[in-house]
């Protein structure tokens, strides 16, 4: 009985939608009625789209390049923030945390600020050196999407450097006095008991992470709209042109389902390669 309200609020808001999502995506689905059954003709159409192709693409390119840049700072930074060597530790977490309190429209409007051409930041740091910058980073087909990884990578490794912490308090500091006596370097140390002990946390970050990552919206679309000739479209870019720009909500259910079976296929390949690095170990 105390759990049902959340039940009824779960089933209703959240239970429901994701259920009828699938079924309308099997449907040709108009003005709020289901007008006929076309099977999978909504997802054959989404393969034959080269722009569909092209977010998929680019969301794929946008994930694996976010992640490896992201988690390795994370990592870096954490174990800097946990070392007794530097001073004013506590100030460090602060600093690195602050960005993700930032709204991603503001963040997006800050960097399209600090890489205009010619009068941004970043042009007046090249005119200190005699240097002129007249490049318009998020207006090249092929520097714009590199522009967007920079932009998340600065806004959520903090983030992401606080699991890691979270994790690295967790590890016995009688481990690392046991590899100090064995006379296991800094280096050593670091791949051979931190990076293992810090795998558990290491699959958490990386789901979560690529989850968030998938979901990339709010910056290229303030900031490029998906161009230039479509290099910084992602999928819930697309999704969101289908469901309501186009008023296809079949068509965007469709493209909503494939995106979540990418999302799963890449944190199981992901999971089961690091199970398989474990058990080998074993």
């Amino acid at each position: 009985m105390f759990l049902l309200p959340f039940l009824l609020f779960f089933a209703v808001f959240r239970l429901w939608p994701i259920l009828w999502s699938l079924i309308i995506s099997f449907f040709e689905y108009h003005n709020g009625k289901i007008t006929s059954f076309v099977g999978l003709t909504n997802y054959i159409t989404l393969f034959r789209d080269p722009t569909f192709l092209r977010s998929i693409g680019n969301t794929l390119y946008f994930v694996i390049v976010y992640n490896v840049i992201m988690i390795f700072l994370a990592i870096i930074l954490a174990v800097m923030a946990s070392s007794t060597f530097i001073k004013g530790r506590k100030i460090y977490r602060s600093v690195y945390f602050i960005p993700i309190a930032m709204s991603l429209p503001v963040v997006a409007m800050v960097f399209d600020m600090l890489f205009a051409k010619n009068i941004g930041f970043v042009s007046a740091l090249f005119g200190m050196f005699g240097a002129k910058y007249d490049f318009r980073l998020f207006a090249s087909m092929d520097w714009a999407m590199w522009g967007v990884i920079l932009m998340r990578v600065w806004r959520g490794t903090g983030y992401y450097c606080a699991y890691f912490l979270a994790g690295l308090t967790a590890i016995p500091h009688d481990v690392y006095e046991s590899s100090k006596i064995d006379g296991a370097g800094p280096v050593t140390t670091f791949f051979r008991i931190t990076l293992p002990l810090l795998r558990p946390m290491l699959i958490f970050v990386f789901i979560m992470s690529t989850i968030l990552s998938f979901q990339l919206f709010d910056e290229p679309w303030i900031l490029t709209q998906g161009g230039p000739a479509n290099t910084t479209l992602t999928l819930q870019m697309f999704l969101y042109q289908k469901s309501f720009l186009e008023q296809n909500l079949s068509m965007g259910s469709a493209v909503s389902y494939v995106m979540t079976l990418l999302m799963m296929g890449a944190s199981v390949i992901y999971v089961s390669r690091l199970s398989e690095k474990e058990g080998k170990k074993k």
